[in-house]
Order: C-alpha cells, then structure tokens, then sequence
C-alpha cells in the first residue's frame, strides 16, 4: 500500500496542475498583449507626430500668406502671399438688361450703344490684355540695383481662368497656351514645349497638403520692362475643362528679404476649384472676388 505524503505542496493547492500545463499558452499571450501595447504606443507616436506637423505647417502658411481669396463665379480659391493686395475689379454694368450695378464714369467707354467696362487691373507695364481675369494683386517691394544697393519695385500676381472661352472648348483648351504665346510674342522670347514641366507643390505627398499638380513655364526677357528685368513665372492647373493660371511678375533681382520664392510655392499649394464645377461663361460677368479669412 502507497503511503500518503504527510503534507501536500502548497502550489498544488493554489496553483492547479492543469494551470501549469497551459503555461506556454498564458506565456503567448502575455507576449502578444505586451506587443500589441507597444504596437498601441508606436501608432500613438506617429499620430502625433503628424499632428505636430500639421500645426507646423499650418503656422507656416499663416506667418506667408493671407486669408483666402475666392471667386465665387468660377468657383476658384487661394490663398494669397503676405505682401500683395488685391487691385479692385471693375463694378458689372448689364446695359442691356438694365440691371447690374453701374461702374464708375472713368471705368466706362461708350461704343456705339453698349458701354464697355474697362478694367484697371490689366497690366500698364506691358502691351497684353491678360485674358480670363479673376484677381489682380500688387506688391510694393525691394530689389537689388548696382553696388548692393536697393531700390524700388513692383510684383503682381494674376488668377485667369478660361471661363470665357466657354462658348469655344478647342480655344478654351488652348488657353494657357494662347496666353503664353502672346506673353512671349510681346517681350520678344521663344518658348518651345521643352520649357514647360511638370511640377507637384509640394512635391511630396504629406499628411499635411495633398501635392497640386501644375504645367509650368518661365519667361525671363534679357530686356527691361518698363524700367525693370522681369520674369514671369506660370502656373496653369487642370480640373476637368476648366484651366486655371497663376502667373507670378516678380523682378529678376529682387530681394531675398522679401521672402517671394518661398511665399509662391506656399500660395500654389493651396489652390483649389470647387469639386463638380463645369466650364460655364458667365452672362453677367464675373462676380468681384471675395477677400476670406486666414484659412480655407
């Protein structure tokens, strides 16, 4: 007859034998929880990461550009560089409609019997009527002369758009192509299909601004105009139909303290057209653009 032990291990009562035969599989799952809360952890650190950039970035664009201007017409918006201000467009006169809200007397010419609204935002510097005008701005700035000295300038910024060329889809297509054409005819320089290139702003994709991508093409005349060297920097987008040029006349030399090179990327990327928009001509002319916040 086997004998009893006098006492039983203690572990046998607390700890049940069956426990210890699934103790590889209570090991597995220890291990799995610890490495899920690190999993856990990691994506938490990423997250925010990605939200530390976000508000760094949006802090960049508040410390260059303006709030946002739109026109609600063609449904197109962006945020404008610091420095520039947006040059007023012409009132709308329907003449013969009798409706609209009339321009100003030295804003109109009267042929024949309708009256034409001359619109002073077109360049004076220049011999071009800027087609599919939506806003015209103006920035006073500094730009290096001879002996690294300063003196005065200008800049502008154009927002067209081929809306006007609604009634004709093969021009409207050509529109930054037509533009372009005219531009360098005036200045007296070629451009071929080698100077256009693709470019995505910013050119890498973030989770902080998705990349809008542009067709873009620099006209840099040798000559001055009106008094200046100017370059003219395009910028057209496609949505659909509609074509949308950001043209940028800035002077060659222009100063680097006027932060212009780092400011236009920042503006570019945040164009937009309104999702769903079709390319329409508008009957009354276009709405006056609207000056927005500080952000989209």
């Amino acid at each position: 007859m086997q004998e009893k032990p006098l006492f039983y291990p203690r572990f046998s009562i607390l700890y049940p034998p069956a426990l210890f035969a699934r103790a590889p599989r209570f090991a597995l799952l220890a291990a799995g929880a610890l490495l899920l809360a690190g999993c856990g952890a990691e994506l938490y650190e990423q997250r925010l990461a990605n939200t530390r950039l976000l508000y760094a970035h949006m802090d960049l664009l508040n410390q260059n550009l303006q709030g946002a201007w739109n026109d609600p017409s063609v449904g197109v918006q962006m945020r404008i560089p610091l420095q520039f201000a947006m040059l007023a467009p012409p009132a709308q006169a329907d003449t013969k409609a009798g409706a609209g809200k009339p321009a100003a007397e030295e804003d109109m010419e009267e042929e024949g019997d309708e009256t034409t609204v001359i619109d002073e935002r077109q360049p004076e510097y220049i011999n071009v009527e800027l087609p599919g005008l939506r806003g015209a701005f103006h920035a006073p700035v500094k730009m290096l002369a001879q002996n690294n000295t300063l003196e005065d300038g200008d800049a502008y910024m154009y927002v067209l758009t081929n809306h006007d060329d609604a009634d004709n889809l093969e021009r409207a297509q050509d529109f930054e192509k037509d533009l372009v054409n005219t531009l360098s005819e005036a200045v007296h320089e070629s451009v071929t299909a080698d100077d256009w290139h693709d470019e995505k702003i910013p050119p890498r994709p973030g989770s902080f601004a998705k990349p809008v991508p542009y067709r873009t093409v620099t006209i840099t005349p040798s000559e001055e105009i009106a008094g200046h060297v100017r370059q003219f920097m395009i910028y057209v987008y496609q949505q659909g139909e509609i074509h949308v040029v950001v043209m940028f006349v800035v002077p060659r030399d222009i100063d680097a303290a006027e932060h212009m090179f780092e400011r236009i990327p920042l503006a570019l990327e945040t164009l937009e057209v309104t999702p769903g928009t079709k390319l329409w001509r508008p009957t009354t002319g276009a709405a006056a653009p609207v000056p927005g916040g500080t952000s989209f």
